[in-house]
């Protein structure tokens, strides 16, 4: 859908009209990020009884939940499309909303729908274009194959494309949806990316609110030393304070937090670059083997996500993975799944025993469970093999793909770089954890208790059971 379109320049008389206040800071073009806020005065929180406030947002240019349920009651046609395909989640109504404004805005279908409001000339500045890897190109994608995003990103195309065709099929038996979006395909797949896009990258946790869209500070850019913050006030306004002990010159740049334990990964995907201080962290799902015949009751049974992550901090590897402790246990071992029948002859969910013991509240805290176990050493050798044989997995996936991405063609700079960038740290991260993984399996294999449980079994048909001790070179 072709978008209406107003410049960055348009932003401080959009902010008066509508009550949003900056106070000697102004959006300004931040060399090597594009737009950001930056100062218009020296400003100093040294020694000051009350820090700088340098933007206050009323509480109506807030777009959260409270304020999606409100809106919907001033715009029929708004409140139509929430019932016909709004309600599964805050992010989903939200991108909704947002369709709805470009939509009234739209130079294109010439219908009469919506009620305009302060959000729907705010679109209008916003972007056509955020570098998330949902946005590049599929040659620019390829930089990404046998990355941890790799599988995330093509699980997110593939869900956005469902949210859409489902958009689609919900809506156009609704007249002004089908003549706005569908009749001539005015609305397009790439329409909706953008409006993830957008929401992703944008959004924010309020303490009140919840997660929300906050107009103008979605404008401050990130940084791991951040010299602002913002926090909601008692009238639910928000403002942007400077951090106490702080100097800036005229121009500096005014930064936030985006979030101090996010991966390379996560920053990549959620806001299109990778900061230089960001964790050291990779994260990788993980799944259950298909001749495992409890992995798909692991999987349902598991209250957390099956992932590992793997970090390096101060030089030192480190890694955290409940599922993995699931994964590795079997009937024999006293891993059980049972429905039980209930009196009303009903069937309750999925029910999870160890040793005879009902853990379904607990299946987050096996390597706690397994503690103590006669076999506890077997278990744990179990578990750091999976992990050893997942890390060389990722390994081999990256290596594979180097010759691909060298020969891969100079697209957007950007992209390019940031996709290089996480190649190098997650390589890195990989090749330190596969020497820490593999000594830490090789000392279980020497563990007495180990030994003994070896001897007395055959030797292992399913590599997956991770008691190999075949040693790999990635060095």
């Amino acid at each position: 859908m072709r978008k209406a379109q107003l410049p960055i320049a348009a932003l401080p008389a959009w902010s008066k009209l509508n009550d949003a206040s900056f106070i000697d800071i102004s959006v300004q073009n931040v060399e090597a990020k594009g737009f950001g806020l930056a100062t218009e005065r020296a400003l100093s929180s040294v020694e000051a009884f009350d820090v700088p406030t340098l933007l206050i947002i009323p509480k109506d240019l807030i777009l959260s939940a409270e304020a999606i349920e409100e809106l919907a009651k001033v715009d029929q046609h708004f409140k139509q499309l929430l019932e016909a395909a709004g309600g599964k989640s805050l992010r989903g109504d939200v991108l909704l909303f947002l369709l709805m404004q470009i939509t009234i805005g739209s130079p294109d279908h010439g219908q009469l729908v919506g009620v305009s409001n302060p959000w729907t000339e705010y679109v209008k500045i916003l972007p056509d274009f955020i570098p998330l890897p949902t946005m590049w190109t599929e040659e620019e994608r390829v930089m990404l194959v046998g990355t941890s995003l790799e599988s995330a990103l093509t699980a997110k195309m593939s869900a956005l494309l469902r949210e859409f065709e489902s958009l689609r099929e919900m809506t156009v038996g609704i007249s002004w949806c089908d003549k706005c979006w569908w009749e001539n395909e005015a609305l397009h797949f790439s329409d909706w990316v953008l409006l993830d896009a957008w929401y992703r990258s944008r959004s924010l946790e309020l303490p009140k609110a919840g997660e929300s869209m906050v107009p103008c500070l979605d404008m401050a850019n990130h940084s791991s030393s951040a010299n602002a913050y913002y926090e909601q006030n008692s009238d639910n306004s928000v403002t942007l304070l400077l951090r106490p002990n702080m100097k800036l010159d005229k121009g500096a740049e005014v930064t936030i937090s985006y979030g101090a334990t996010k991966s390379a990964a996560e920053m990549l995907f959620s806001y299109g670059f990778i900061d230089e201080q960001t964790d050291n962290a990779i994260v990788l799902p993980i799944e259950a083997f298909e001749d495992d015949p409890l992995g798909k009751a692991k999987l349902a049974a598991f209250a957390g996500r099956p992932i590992v992550r793997i970090s390096v901090v101060e030089g030192k590897v480190l890694w955290e993975s409940p599922f993995l402790y699931l994964l590795s246990l079997n009937e024999e071992d006293g891993l059980e799944f049972k429905v039980l029948q209930q009196n009303d002859g009903s069937r309750s969910q999925l029910r999870v025993f160890w040793q005879g013991t009902d853990v379904t509240e607990q299946t987050t805290n096996f390597e706690a469970l397994v503690s103590h176990h006669e076999l506890e050493d077997v278990f744990k050798l179990r578990v750091v093999a999976l992990l050893h044989d997942r890390i060389r997995k990722q390994l081999e996936l990256l290596y594979e793909s180097d010759e691909a991405v060298e020969l891969a063609p100079m697209l957007n700079e950007r992209c390019q770089n940031a996709a290089l960038q996480l190649r190098k740290a997650e390589a890195g991260i990989l090749e330190e954890a596969f020497s820490v993984v593999g000594m830490q399996k090789n000392k279980l294999l020497e563990n007495e208790g180990v030994l003994r449980y070896l001897g007395s079994m055959e030797r292992p048909e399913h590599p997956q059971n991770g008691l190999s001790n075949e040693d790999d070179d990635f060095s």
